[in-house]
């Protein structure tokens, strides 16, 4: 059964039975639903429907925001099995070890990595606050991919929002960028893409623009960014700790894929905190891929991720 967390200003439901997600987060004040619904969320056929890993994962994917480990991008063979397409964890069924009106804490282990992850879940004020931690069991120590995924979508955001980055950079992708931006490109964010009103912003594509666009931002002054919606009158703050997760992939998806998976019905906007970029190889100063973050033996790892509900003139 969902969870269902609740502040005065915010209302967070979280799925233990698939990977801890927190599958959406509504604005008590407008009645906002922030984050993106995938139409792949109604989709419940057996196992035996699905294809490969990809397919496996966005049987039933909701949107919303899951937690990628120890993989994250396509299926890859790595420490002796193959873990699929975004890792496990984000399929994963999870444990509840607590809670409350506010607060969760939710734990799982991993089959395909030798890790616990340990999820605690908040909502206090205009803030709501995931901490993850990803604990080693083996006596020798392992590295892992991972990555946040939270996508955010209609009718939050439409063709007059944008986002503020500090990012210095972004890199897109060497096969697959989309349509707004050419293929492995690195420059500013807003001379790449199109620039938004305020300093350091970018404009975001309407629903239903057929615009894509799959890189990563990177060079961070501060790990953090702010999705702005005039026409809602609001915007949210993307903040985390970049001691683990010093890039962020950008995923655009405006109704563009006219084909397989989304048949042009998913509008997402996502900046996914991330210990990788996204692809493999690159330039020696833009290495994309990779093993992901080392942790020893015994040893455990913690991430802060958190969205803050701002107030916003219209501009």
């Amino acid at each position: 059964m969902p969870i269902i967390l609740t502040s005065d200003a915010l209302e967070a439901t979280i799925t233990p039975e698939r990977g801890a997600d927190v599958v959406q987060l509504l604005d008590r004040a407008t009645g906002t639903p922030l984050l993106a619904e995938s139409p792949t969320g109604l989709v419940h056929a057996g196992e035996g429907f699905a294809t490969d890993s990809m397919a496996g994962w966005l049987r039933g994917y909701p949107g919303g925001w899951q937690l990628l480990v120890p993989n994250a991008g396509p299926e890859r063979e790595h420490d002796g099995v193959r873990q699929g397409f975004h890792g496990e964890a984000s399929l994963a069924t999870w444990d509840v070890l607590a809670q409350s009106e506010t607060s969760c804490e939710l734990e799982a282990y991993l089959l395909t990595a030798p890790l616990r992850l340990r999820r605690s879940v908040s909502v206090s004020g205009d803030t709501l606050t995931v901490t993850d931690e990803i604990e080693n069991l083996s006596p020798d120590a392992v590295e892992t991919r991972i990555v946040q995924h939270p996508a955010f979508g209609s009718p939050f955001l439409d063709g007059e929002s944008y986002v503020i980055t500090s990012a210095a950079k972004i890199v897109t992708d060497a096969v697959a960028p989309g349509s707004l931006a050419g293929a492995d490109v690195v420059g500013r964010p807003d001379a790449v893409l199109a620039a938004g009103p305020k300093p350091g912003s970018i404009r975001l594509p309407a629903p239903g623009s057929r615009a894509s666009v799959f890189a990563a931002l990177t060079d961070f002054a501060a790990p953090e960014v702010t999705f702005c919606s005039p026409t809602r009158g609001l915007a949210i703050r993307l903040g985390w700790d970049s001691t683990f997760l010093p890039h962020a992939w950008l995923w655009i998806e405006a109704n563009a894929g006219s084909g397989w998976p989304w048949f042009r019905r998913l509008y997402a906007i996502a900046v996914e905190p991330a210990n990788v970029l996204p692809g493999e190889g690159g330039s020696p100063a833009h290495p994309r891929g990779g093993t992901g973050t080392h942790i020893p033996a015994h040893q455990s790892i913690t991430l802060t991720t958190s969205l803050t509900r701002l107030p916003l003139a219209s501009d």
